[in-house]
């Protein structure tokens, strides 16, 4: 089984330090709109509520 040190790890050794992880979580499936597309919003509601990011929410993307 895969653990998020482990994600961490490879990516260190692959990727500059600033694009690593902050956060790894594992799901079963992901949340899916009628076509079928992954609903990215939606993972992002699940994540903040899961990890306690309520302040980085704050935080506008584009």
């Amino acid at each position: 089984m895969l653990t998020e040190q482990e994600v961490r790890d490879f990516c260190k050794d692959k990727i500059a330090h600033f694009k690593t992880p902050r956060y790894v979580m594992f799901v079963n499936d992901f949340p899916m709109g009628v076509t079928g597309k992954i609903q990215k919003f939606r993972m992002r509601e699940d994540s903040i509520r899961t990890l306690g990011l309520h302040e980085e929410d704050k935080i506008e993307t584009a």
